[in-house]
């Protein structure tokens, strides 16, 4: 791999001259057209330990205290950028120079040339078009970060992009208690709307929550004068006792007191943060501790989501943070936007409570007849399985239904979902896309087990994406059957009571997941063997990407999780072609865990018990008949075989 040091960086903005005496903190000045995030691909790595590909780079906007002295910082981000590519235990690279005459000149190991005039731009067309193709060459009308290594040459372009929260501007759901639209502040105390018709910080809910999911979206402003907690600093304290940090942290490391950290508590799983004066969305999950006798018996836990990624996933909140203006105790509590002196705008606020106790509906949608007996039995599988939870001790109710209900409305008060059924082309909630898109809207649950994986790409698969968190896709994918040793089980909800086992089945791997494994946790993994790349390259059998990774011996995660934004939370698992694999206690608890997760069901500590489901169990309710070549002793001794595992 060559390796380069960065050597000339270009950034070309299409932006009228602006007059020199301009106020460098104005949203006209080129320091602030100047500040944002590029994204692209590089011929080449720019430093030790990176290689080719994409990447991302983030500009602050910087002054002293006068507004003078204007300074760009660059963070290079190796693989994309924060949420997109990027994981923070990933490579960046960070620099800093002065912003003056319409340019910058970053030399701490490389230099840096910035152009913010379309005659600047034309001067230098020649510089920043060598040796690319005519397709990857800059426009004069768009921002252009161009990269070169130590001897010149052109490396690539990182083009100027605008990120938005996909749940900007979220609708509330039905039930939900709206807070503040944009009409009146009357449901705060001390609520104040802004000139902009915006929410000003410094109020208190008047109403309080217990178990409730939050959607809120705020905007920082633009201080480059500015340095740490004086930089657009305020907090959403959930129910007055629990802070997410909002301040305008774009570009920094992402910790506990940063935009996205839960103050005194924990740091951001990522820096989600967008440059100031972007809107910005929180979407909170939030169970409250509780107490008995005045005692504290279980801490509250939050899920939380900036701008559409996952910055925390059923987090503790050990103690009630800084500044908090309720203590922790078993009453419910109002949400406290924090004025800390800075213009923050709050809009789009609401709030859907959770009722703990309700009883779960689970809705199993069993796929049509498939492949032969003892393969994808699809209604005989969904049946064992909600066997299992209606016999558990906890607060569910199931229902079996036949690929689609004739009643839609079952659906909507469903929990959990669950697609079990053949996938691709002819997968059946394809054909009620839009159906499925407004239960996901509103929180529910999905679960798709083997099959139910696949879906074409496009729009399916960019919805499989959002909603399952990862999918089959064809020429990148493949489904052979294989001998899984899942020897590392990690530390989830849905592994509890789930020890280390190993067991074969049509195991789908290298499966097409988020850029950075986004908001995305592998919950089975195993190395796939060589055997598994015995077959020709195929739509399902092979490619030079899924070959690559097991040469390498990646893992390949076949079971994952997705803590989605709306509230949601969703289940993908590629094991099932086996109707028999069911009786495996680890195989079946695994799916009967993930379901409850889902349902948002406290996960009991060993597990959700079910009994071993014997021969005649399996045999009942298939759609297919045995054929001459079934063996029941054969099957009998895979059961015993189960019931012999360490």
């Amino acid at each position: 791999m060559l390796r380069y040091k960065l050597a000339a960086l270009v950034i070309a903005l299409a932006a009228a001259s602006i007059a020199p005496s301009q106020e460098p903190a104005s949203l006209t000045s080129p320091l602030y057209k100047a500040q944002g995030e590029y994204t692209g691909t590089l011929l080449a790595g720019v430093a030790d330990g990176w290689s080719a590909g994409p990447v991302g780079a983030q500009l602050i906007a910087l002054t002293d205290q006068q507004g003078a002295n204007a300074r760009l910082r660059m963070v290079l981000y190796h693989g994309g950028l924060p949420g997109s590519g990027w994981n923070r235990d990933d490579r960046r690279i960070t620099t800093e120079a002065a912003f003056q005459n319409g340019g910058a000149n970053f030399t701490q190991g490389f230099t840096a040339t910035l152009v913010t005039t379309v005659a600047g731009f034309q001067k230098d067309r020649a510089n920043l078009t060598k040796g690319l193709r005519p397709s990857e060459a800059p426009s004069a009308t768009g921002n252009v970060l161009s990269i070169r290594s130590e001897s010149g040459q052109l490396l690539g372009k990182l083009q100027k992009t605008t990120r938005q929260s996909p749940t900007l501007g979220a609708q509330p759901p039905a039930g939900a208690i709206v807070l503040f639209d944009g009409k009146s502040a009357d449901a705060f105390q001390k609520g104040r709307i802004t000139k902009e018709g915006t929410l000003a910080a410094g109020c208190d809910s008047k109403q309080g929550f217990a178990d409730h999911r939050i959607h809120l979206e705020f905007k920082t402003p633009f201080k480059p004068a500015a340095r740490g907690q004086g930089r657009g600093n305020s907090g959403v304290y959930v129910q007055g006792r629990y802070e997410c940090q909002v301040l305008d942290s774009f570009g920094l490391a992402g910790e506990q007191n940063e935009c996205g950290g839960v103050y005194s508590i924990a740091r951001p799983i990522v820096n989600a943060c967008l440059p100031p004066q972007t809107w910005q969305s929180y979407d909170i999950m939030f169970t409250a501790a509780e107490f008995v006798n005045g005692e504290k018996t279980n801490d509250a836990r939050m899920t939380v989501h900036l701008n559409g990624m996952l910055v925390h996933d059923d987090l503790a909140l050990t103690h009630a943070t800084t500044a908090h203006p309720r203590k922790e105790g078993s009453e419910a509590g109002g949400i406290y936007l924090q004025d800390h002196g800075n213009p923050v705008e709050y809009r789009n606020i609401w709030v859907v409570e959770r009722d703990p106790m309700r009883t779960r509906n689970i809705v199993f949608l069993a796929g049509r007849r498939s492949h032969g007996y003892g393969s994808h039995e699809h209604m005989a599988g969904c049946k064992l399985l909600a066997k299992a939870l209606d016999a558990s001790e906890l607060n569910i109710k199931t229902s079996v239904i036949n690929i689609w209900p004739e009643d839609e409305s079952i659906l909507d008060n469903a929990d959990v979902i669950i697609s079990f059924a053949d996938g691709g082309g002819g997968h059946p909630l394809l054909r009620h896309m839009d159906k499925v898109d407004a239960l996901m809207s509103k929180g529910t649950g999905l679960v798709c087990l083997h099959y139910a994986v696949e879906v074409p790409t496009g729009d399916p698969g960019d919805n499989w994406l959002r909603w399952l968190g990862g999918y089959f896709e064809t020429h990148w994918s493949v489904n052979p059957h294989w001998q899984a040793e899942f020897l590392n089980i990690p530390t989830h909800p849905i592994t509890r009571g789930v020890k280390p086992f190993t067991i074969n089945d049509e195991w789908y791997f290298h499966m097409r997941f988020p850029a950075g494994m986004q908001s995305v946790t592998p919950i089975l993994s195993a190395i796939a063997p060589s055997s598994t790349m015995q077959r020709q390259d195929g739509p399902h059998s092979g490619n030079p990407a899924v070959r690559a990774s097991v040469a390498k011996n990646s893992p390949q995660h076949v079971g994952w999780a997705l803590n989605r934004p709306d509230g949601g939370r969703s289940f993908g698992f590629t094991g099932g072609h086996v109707h028999w694999n069911w009786a495996h206690d680890d195989f079946r608890k695994v799916v009967l865990n993930a379901i409850c997760w889902c349902g948002h069901l406290p996960v009991p500590d060993d597990g959700v018990r079910s009994s071993t489901p014997n021969l005649t169990d399996l045999q009942a309710n298939q759609d297919n008949k045995p054929g001459k070549g079934f063996r029941a002793e054969k099957v009998q001794r895979m059961l015993e075989s189960f019931e012999k595992k360490d």
